[in-house]
């Protein structure tokens, strides 16, 4: 059997290997080795910035597939002059293979990601450094191992959980055994209290260098939301409460300032993964594959797009287009209308991620929000509302976040029968539909669907109107939503890891 790749023997920049200690090596003792690397607090601080860099790649390409564009939010242009890429389309419409190499990527990019924080946690307590600097490095390892293995079990179910540095092909077969899922969810947990109990609130307004870098607030944040998945509300309930009461964030006064280049990291922002515009392979390319590849015109992008781009991707679906209330300023901050050429159909692309102008694709400054303090208002408000309808706190969290969309509150007693809200079910109704507008396009919806248990039921019939919209302008794969899987099939290559 032919082995296409080794899962866990990941080689990061920074060198896993060394020569062997005799008199015959010419190594320059200068060079970074695996024996004489990991030793300084300045080397600690190239690793663990190496332990966040899988999430760039994660973020710009296979995670808005599997995450937005598996849920009824977006979906794709059909272009019918470039078949190379039906491997997305796949995704979109439940019908990819266990090879599909858009899955295998992100699947393969977590586990980069998990082997960078396991080579971290392994070394540092052998490293003198200061008590400081070993608990921000050891939480920030602590929240991105938990980060990648909770969005892995809940993509794939039961996933290997890896704990401890790989070192060899034998220890990469023998750790590639698949862990229950509720094992997984344990140590999500465990490394996300250790988060929470390590890190700091914050890296202080001049410090430059750790914009972007995990707080208390991002653990806090992400273990919420373990719990939520697990129905545990009530231990989501004061995590949540802590955030709000560290008085570390606000909502920007408008919506669309979240997504401003100029703006990045700002009160709002809880997590989000960052990008360097520019040639220098760390700039992010989201208004390129999102924008219609018959979209012409050069003001959004700075360039013509040509056929055979990787465009046309992540398209808001009409059922999104139709969740917004007249009136939401989110719907005219996250959209733009267009009109495809090629079809004659409505065919609004994401105006979210539409920054500065560039000569070329892939390398904008645009960052990708993972946790804002919007979410924590809505995660809140579900958690009070599963603890019992009617909490006064439920409905103002809810509102807060309508009222910065220019939206009138909801309230139990309305006399407006669409603001009107007298049970439990008709609050989890209001929080689900906030949750799709607020955080269209940032990787929620499928989580959210998973989460609630309402996937199966919205993508049947998001299905049937995805088959009315289209059908006229192009043919849906006749296989397509035919099979609503909760989880994505295991990556073959993988699997062959196994036996």
């Amino acid at each position: 059997m032919k082995i296409y790749l080794y899962l866990f023997l990941t080689v990061i920049t920074l060198g896993l290997v060394g020569c062997k200690k005799d008199y015959l090596s010419l190594q320059p003792t200068d060079s970074q080795t695996k024996e004489n690397f990991y030793k300084t607090k300045s080397q600690f601080q190239q690793a663990i910035n190496g332990a966040y860099a899988p999430l760039q790649g994660l973020y710009n390409g296979s995670f808005w597939a599997m995450a937005e564009m598996r849920s009824d939010n977006t979906s794709y242009e059909y272009d019918p002059y470039d078949r190379a890429s039906t491997n997305k389309e796949e995704i979109d419409e439940f019908r990819e293979l266990n090879n599909n190499d858009i899955v295998e990527s992100f699947f393969n990019a977590s586990y980069v990601g998990v082997q960078r924080c396991n080579i971290i946690l392994t070394r540092l307590p052998l490293a003198k450094l200061d008590s400081v600097a070993t608990d921000t490095i050891a939480g920030q390892a602590h929240f991105l191992r938990a980060f990648n293995y909770f969005n892995l079990v809940r993509m794939f179910g039961d996933v290997p959980l890896v704990l401890i540095e790989t070192n060899s092909v034998g220890d990469a077969f023998s750790q590639a055994h698949k862990a229950p899922a509720a094992n997984v969810y344990n140590q999500i947990i465990a490394d996300a209290k250790v988060a929470i109990a390590k890190l700091p609130r914050s890296y202080g307004v001049n410090a430059i260098t750790d914009k972007g870098r995990v707080t208390k607030g991002t653990a806090e944040t992400m273990l919420a939301e373990v719990y939520m998945t697990q129905k545990k509300f009530d231990l989501a309930i004061p995590l949540l409460r802590d955030i709000i009461n560290s008085n570390i964030y606000k909502l920007n006064a408008d919506y669309a300032d979240n997504f401003d280049v100029s703006k990045e990291n700002g009160p709002e922002s809880i997590f989000e993964i960052q990008y360097i515009e520019g040639t220098n392979g760390l700039g992010s390319d989201f208004v390129d594959t999102f924008i219609p590849w018959d979209y012409y015109d050069t003001d959004i992008t700075g360039y013509e797009i040509a056929n055979g781009s990787p465009n046309g991707w992540n398209i808001p679906t009409q059922d999104l287009v139709n969740a917004y209330e007249d009136g939401d300023k989110r719907k005219d901050a996250s959209l733009i209308d267009f009109t495809s050429n090629e079809y004659g159909i409505d065919l609004p692309f994401i105006k979210k991620y539409t920054g500065p102008k560039t000569q070329q694709q892939g390398v904008t400054p645009n960052n990708f929000p993972v946790y804002r303090y919007a979410d924590v208002y809505l995660m809140l408000a579900e958690c009070l509302n599963e603890q019992g309808f009617g909490s006064s706190d439920a409905f103002k969290y809810l509102n807060m976040v309508r009222q910065r969309a220019g939206l009138e509150p909801k309230s139990s007693g309305n006399s407006n029968p669409d603001l009107n809200v007298t049970t439990q079910e008709q609050f989890r109704a209001a929080i689900a539909h906030e949750r799709q507008v607020e955080l269209a396009f940032e990787n929620h919806r499928w989580f959210d669907l998973l989460r609630t248990g309402k996937a199966t039921e919205v993508m049947k019939a998001h299905a049937i109107s995805e088959r009315a919209y289209k059908n006229g302008s192009w043919q849906i794969n006749s296989a397509a939503y035919s099979n609503i899987r909760l989880l994505f099939q295991y990556p073959l290559n993988q699997a062959n890891l196994q036996h």
